[in-house]
């Protein structure tokens, strides 16, 4: 995997880690046992404090999760659809999602 350099990790209580690499504003969220497969390393990255809510249980956005939105892994939604919201490594642009929700043109 060729990936950017990983440069802060956050914890949330919910069990998601998010990573943030260099290069990208938007963090990249997943489950934990998602982040073990992956077998990334972070040694040395900057931990940021624990969170409480973050994309991945708030906004239902993850490397692991359904693009419908559901908060559902991939691949097990009732859409039908096996395919993520974003992949990882990928500068995630979240406020044009919101405003593609509303209907906002930019």
């Amino acid at each position: 995997m060729n990936l950017p350099r990983i440069t802060q990790y956050q914890r949330c209580k919910c069990g998601a880690i998010t990573l943030w690499f260099e290069g990208n504003s938007i963090g990249n969220a997943m489950y934990q046992d998602t982040f073990d497969k992956l077998g990334l390393s972070l040694d040395g990255v900057e931990q940021l404090p624990d969170s409480y809510c973050c994309d991945h249980c708030v906004n239902h956005w993850g490397i692991d999760l359904c693009e419908c939105g559901s908060g559902e892994r991939v691949g097990e939604c009732d859409c039908g659809s096996t395919n993520a919201r974003y992949e990882l490594g990928e500068d995630f642009d979240s406020f044009s999602l919101v405003l593609d929700a509303f209907g906002i043109p930019h």
